[in-house]
């Protein structure tokens, strides 16, 4: 499932959520649903010992990407977390902040555009509780610095 990356504006002249979109292509994530074809089982094991199974219940994989202001990198990974810790029926992973994103652009040529970011892997039931988790670190980002993007296949 090959990705489509967003290629960088034409007078360099990035945006907040352009450099976030950037940060969740380049994520760990996304890098794995380049390679594998990722699509949720039907059931998964209820119990330890294997022996009984239940419906699985999460059904989309996403990647939430977040753009930082200067100074916001000691406490990102919190407000991040906090942010989907309220939200129902998702599971997530918020990675540390990176200081840096690498842009390739239209013609093979890389730039790094110096700013730090942080992605969170969200788990959740379907693309509304996604949205919700999205929204959430919007609220908790302001200022049109969160892109989102769900990786999985239905």
């Amino acid at each position: 499932m090959p990705t489509n990356k967003p290629q960088p504006a034409a007078n360099h002249a990035m945006t907040e959520q352009r450099i976030a979109e950037f940060a969740l292509e380049e994520s760990r994530l996304s890098n794995i649903a380049y390679r594998f074809k990722l699509v949720p089982r039907d059931r998964v094991w209820k119990d330890w010992d294997r022996s009984v199974f239940e419906p699985n219940r999460y059904q989309v994989i996403g990647l939430a990407g977040i753009c930082l202001q200067r100074g916001e990198e000691e406490k990102a990974h919190r407000t991040a977390a906090r942010a989907l810790e309220d939200i129902e029926d998702i599971v997530f992973f918020v990675g540390q902040p990176a200081q840096a994103v690498i842009v390739k652009g239209s013609q093979g040529t890389s730039e790094i555009i110096n700013r730090p970011t942080i992605c969170a892997e969200i788990i959740a039931r379907d693309p509304g509780h996604f949205g919700r988790a999205v929204e959430a670190l919007d609220g908790a980002f302001p200022g049109g610095r969160v892109a989102g993007k769900i990786v999985s296949e239905d």
